[in-house]
C-alpha cells in the first residue's frame, strides 16, 4: 500500500475512511484464502484421511499459501490512498489463459471433492492463447465469483464458467449457478461495500465490490446478468492487452 505523497493518513478524515476500506478489502481477500487452508488442514489432521490423501492435502495447503502471498504482495504494491480515495494500478503479465484457468480451478478440487457440485468450463475457439493482464487481480475476481456461486449452488448441480472473445482485445467471462437467486431487495446494493447477500452465511459483503473495482482496473466491468429462481449469472469483461493505468475509487459508506 502506498500513501499519496501529498497526504499522510490521519490528516484528513476521508483518508482514514479510505484506509479502513482498504483494510476491509485486504481482510476479505485474506479470509477467502485462509478458509481453504483451514479446510485442508482439518482434513489432513483426520487420521483416516491423512493416510489416504496426505500428499493431496499438503499440495492444496502449499498452493493456498502461495496464493495468499501473491494476493498480499499485489494489493500492498499496487494500492494507493490519498484524498479520501483508493487507487489501484496493475502489474501486467503475458499469460496462457487456458493453462492459467486450469490452475485456478484446480484450487477447488478439494472443495468439489467433498460436495456434489462440479465446476465446468467452456472456452470458445476465438479466445486467444495468450493475454496480457494482471493475473492476480483477474484471479481475485474469478475466485470471488466462483466462491459465491459455490456457496449458493444446490447439490448435484454445476457452476458453469464460459469465456468468449469480444473483438480482438476483450474477453467476456460468464459465471452461472443454479441457486435460488439473489433476494430482490439486495440487488440494488450488490456492488456497494459491506452489503452481504446473505448475512446468515457469514460473508463480509465486499467480494462483489472488490471484483467490480478490479474489473475496472483491467479495462472492463462486472455486472449482474440475471438472477431468478433458476439461478444467477454474473458477467465481467477485461481488456486482453491491459496496461498500467491507475483506477480511482471513492469509498461508499
Amino acid at each position: 500500500m502506498i500513501l499519496s505523497p501529498n497526504n499522510s493518513v490521519g490528516t484528513y478524515p476521508a483518508d482514514i475512511e479510505a484506509m479502513q476500506g482498504f483494510m476491509g478489502m485486504l481482510a476479505h481477500e485474506m479470509r477467502t484464502q485462509i478458509a481453504g487452508i483451514c479446510t485442508a488442514s482439518k482434513m489432513l489432521l483426520n487420521e483416516k484421511e491423512c493416510r489416504k490423501n496426505a500428499n493431496f492435502y499438503l499440495s492444496h495447503i502449499n498452493c493456498m499459501n502461495v496464493n495468499v502471498l501473491h494476493v498480499l504482495n499485489n494489493m500492498m504494491a499496487t494500492t494507493t490512498i490519498g484524498d479520501g480515495r483508493l487507487s489501484t494500478n496493475i502489474v501486467s503479465k503475458r499469460i496462457q489463459i487456458r493453462q492459467w484457468l486450469k490452475e485456478q480451478i484446480q484450487q477447488y478440487k478439494l472443495l468439489t471433492s467433498t460436495r456434489s457440485v462440479k465446476i465446468r468450463i467452456s472456452l470458445r475457439r476465438a479466445v486467444p492463447e495468450f493475454i496480457v493482464t494482471d493475473e492476480i487481480k483477474l484471479g481475485q475476481i474469478l475466485k470471488n465469483l466462483i466462491d459465491n456461486a459455490l456457496k449458493f449452488a444446490p447439490s448435484d448441480t454445476d457452476v458453469l464458467i464460459c469465456i468468449s472473445s469480444l473483438g480482438e482485445t476483450r474477453l467476456l467471462f460468464q459465471i452461472s449457478d443454479h441457486g435460488e437467486g439473489i433476494p430482490a431487495d439486495k440487488i440494488p446494493f450488490l456492488f456497494q461495500p459491506f452489503q452481504p447477500i446473505d448475512k446468515g452465511l457469514g460473508g463480509m459483503g465486499l467480494g462483489l465490490y472488490i471484483s467490480k473495482f478490479y474489473a475496472s482496473s483491467l479495462g472492463g466491468d462486472l455486472m449482474l446478468a440475471k438472477s431468478d429462481k433458476k439461478g444467477t449469472t454474473f458477467l465481467f469483461l477485461i481488456d486482453t492487452q491491459c496496461q498500467a493505468n491507475p483506477i480511482f475509487k471513492n469509498l461508499i459508506h
